[in-house]
């Protein structure tokens, strides 16, 4: 019996390659995208803190203006957070329709694998019942001449 040979391992060994990329860059893509949300929910915490600090009592005119400062670009910070957040998001799902483009890609040429194999196994199993009955016939007009 000849051993088993699939012609597109190359194709099918470029495919697992390739998704093992993409499960990577969607890795990334997911981890960039936590970050970003923790860097907004930090600025947002911040931001809270200020307005409720602000409830002590008067405050001097030119802390009150630092603070108002500071208010400022914390809720500048907070929008391009939330923009950042946007963008990773977009990237995650993205890397994510990658990630199973790719799976799917390599499932297909892995089916097309196990049913060649299977072909091969039944051929290679009719092949040896047909020896094996040949055998049989042999010996029996073999005994009977």
């Amino acid at each position: 019996m000849r051993k088993f040979h699939f012609r597109l391992q190359p194709v099918l060994q470029f495919r697992e390659q390739k998704e093992e990329q993409a499960i990577l860059a969607h890795s990334r893509a997911q981890r960039e995208y936590l970050d970003r949300v923790e860097e907004l929910n930090r600025t947002t915490s911040l931001l809270e803190e200020s307005f409720a600090g602000c409830s002590v009592g008067p405050m001097r005119p030119e802390n009150e203006f630092h603070l108002v400062l500071w208010r400022e670009w914390l809720i500048n910070d907070r929008n391009r957070c939330r923009e950042e957040v946007a963008r990773a998001n977009e990237k995650l799902m993205r890397c994510r329709m990658e990630a199973f483009e790719a799976r799917r890609q390599r499932m297909v040429l892995q089916r097309l694998k196990e049913k060649q194999l299977h072909a091969h196994i039944l051929q290679a199993n009719r092949a040896e019942q047909k020896e094996t009955d040949e055998q049989g016939l042999r010996r029996f007009w073999c005994r009977r001449n």
